[in-house]
């Protein structure tokens, strides 16, 4: 890529390179992503005096220092506890995954705010993915890992899928795989809607797209197909729902009828017979009367019971399964949502102060994506900011009902989403149009 002055390489377009490439590796080759997204971030902290001018970081910085009180308070009571084998360290360890990511979050601004770089960012992301899909390949051929390069400091962990049931690829998880492709997939989808492009270009993206929903389909992960059901009339706009609605209606009738113990066995067996088992095996029968006993539902309840017995500096990090494992005589390694899994870890605090300002991000950038709609016309432009409002709108709906954070590629991919969801809260509009000129990128 180029940009558009030709002055010489400043240290802030070396920290935009930086973080680039730390994007582009960030799904194959997490451990050199992670040193290219360092330099970057240290190069914004160039600006640190900056850092406190943004009222977004309040909350974060808040949410920290409560999370240090708890830690401190897990180590004072540690012996107190009424739950043994509770591990102190662990909630210091586990500040790893939230307190440096506040600083991504405000350090990553420099680099997505303009819709240019905005644009750029997703394109490099969709590059970053294909390594993602060509692992699953592999594990259809069955040539599985790990793969090492470096002495160790690339790895790909990739298991037999018939020793898992479902593609993984490099993630060995196939539920971490179908969210970090889902997350791509908006971006995907507004260069697969591109217009004016030869045939080749489309060509490419064709099959790039066909490949990104072939591998979250044969994931066999609910959230990641329902993530797809959801963004894509995001990203498509209003007017695809003309198609997209009925055609949903009518897949989820089928689906419901062969899964819903209300019908007929007779139509049931028939609507089997023609939808694919692989989907409607995802679906099992329901029982609506029976809701409570359902597993993830239980999950939930005991999480809140814990969290009400302590709200304010909670249990300490990775505390469910042992507490659960207490009480139910059963092992289960996380609550299956992300904000009571916090407030379990460190309190109802942070937990609350973090995912309400989440929220309102999603909120404001939803506010300010329909008062765009009316000004900007371009469909490309359009498309890639809803784009990331869709990749993290579906990030949080999906830690409603289970935990991928806490594999750093996603807790990264995240805090990426949001600062850059944050950046087009500041846009203006009229400099918008102008992106064309300064990106020469493949899918120009």
């Amino acid at each position: 890529f180029k940009f558009q002055d030709n002055k010489s390489f400043d240290i802030q377009k070396i920290g935009q390179i930086s973080f680039l490439l730390g994007v582009f590796l960030l799904a194959s080759a997490v451990g050199i992503s992670i040193i290219f997204l360092l330099i970057s971030v240290i190069i914004s902290c160039l600006k640190f005096k900056d850092f406190f001018k943004d009222k977004w970081n309040y909350p974060f910085m808040f949410s920290s220092i409560f999370m240090l009180l708890s830690t401190f308070f897990h180590f004072q009571n540690s012996k107190y506890l009424p739950v043994k084998n509770i591990d102190p360290n662990l909630s210091l360890v586990g500040l790893i995954n939230w307190i440096p990511l506040f600083l991504c979050f405000w350090a990553f601004q420099s680099y997505l705010n303009t819709q240019q770089k905005r644009v750029l960012t997703g394109k490099t992301l969709i590059y970053g993915s294909i390594p993602v899909i060509f692992s699953g390949i592999l594990q259809l051929l069955n040539i599985n890992g790990p793969f090492e390069l470096f002495n160790g400091l690339i790895v790909w962990f990739q298991k037999p899928i018939s020793d898992i049931g479902s593609l993984s690829g490099l993630f060995n998880n196939q539920n971490y795989a179908g969210l970090w492709m889902v997350m791509v997939w908006p971006f995907c989808l507004c260069e697969l809607t591109k217009k004016n492009r030869n045939f080749l270009k489309k060509l490419i993206i064709f099959l790039v797209s066909s490949s990104f929903t072939t591998f979250i389909f044969l994931t066999d992960s609910r959230n990641a197909l329902l993530g797809l059901i959801i963004s894509t009339p995001i990203v498509l706009g209003t007017s695809s729902l003309i198609w997209y609605l009925p055609t949903l209606i009518i897949v989820f009738l089928f689906l419901a009828i062969a899964v819903i113990p209300i019908f007929p066995d007779s139509l049931q067996i028939f609507m089997k017979s023609i939808i694919p088992s692989r989907l409607y095996t995802l679906f099992p029968e329901v029982g609506f009367q029976y809701f409570g006993s359902y597993p993830r539902v239980i999950k939930w309840l005991s999480a809140f019971n814990f969290i009400f017995e302590r709200p304010i500096f909670g249990w300490g990090a990775a505390s469910f399964p042992i507490i659960y494992r207490l009480k139910s005589g059963e092992w289960f390694g996380h609550a299956h949502n992300l904000p009571l899994e916090l407030a379990l870890s460190y309190g109802i605090i942070p937990s609350i102060t973090i995912f309400t300002t989440y929220i309102i991000i999603l909120f404001l950038a939803f506010k300010k994506l329909l008062n765009t709609e009316k000004i900007l016309k371009e469909p490309y432009l359009l498309s890639y900011k809803r784009a990331w409002f869709a990749s993290s709108l579906i990030f949080f709906l999906s830690h409603l009902v289970d935990i991928q954070y806490f594999d750093v590629r996603i807790s990264i991919f995240c805090w990426i989403l949001l600062a850059g969801l944050k950046t087009f809260l500041e846009d203006k509009e009229k400099v918008e149009e102008e992106i064309e000129p300064e990106i020469n990128f493949l899918f120009r």
